[in-house]
């Protein structure tokens, strides 16, 4: 018994990894938005199909912090140019903010 119990602890926090450092490929861009009015203020990419569990509901938002501004304009342009050019990107991922999806990076891809 108390092998089984370590065994599906062990297993979960294998799973909890997993789930925080993923890769997501081919999400196409509805909406960029960015609410607040700060230097260093995020700014959220709505997919049309892909969604996550962020915060325990279904959500289709991806939110992208940049320390520096030139790093944020060129994020902005590329989720910008997919929605535009209805191309899709891809997005390695961080763990959960509210609804949100944290993104470390993104791919522009044709």
């Amino acid at each position: 018994m108390n092998r089984g119990v370590i065994c599906l602890f062990l297993y979960s926090i294998t799973l909890i990894g997993w789930a925080e450092d993923k890769v997501v490929s081919g999400l196409l861009v509805t909406g960029i938005e960015q609410k607040e009015d700060d230097e260093e203020a995020p700014f959220d990419i709505y997919a049309r199909n892909k969604a996550h569990k962020c915060g325990g509901k279904v959500s289709n938002i991806f939110r992208v912090y940049s320390e520096y501004d030139i790093v944020a304009n060129r994020r902005f342009m590329l989720a910008l140019t997919a929605m535009k050019e209805n191309w899709s990107i891809s997005v390695s991922t961080h763990g959960c903010e509210g609804r949100a999806l944290l993104v470390n990076s993104l791919r522009l891809e044709h």
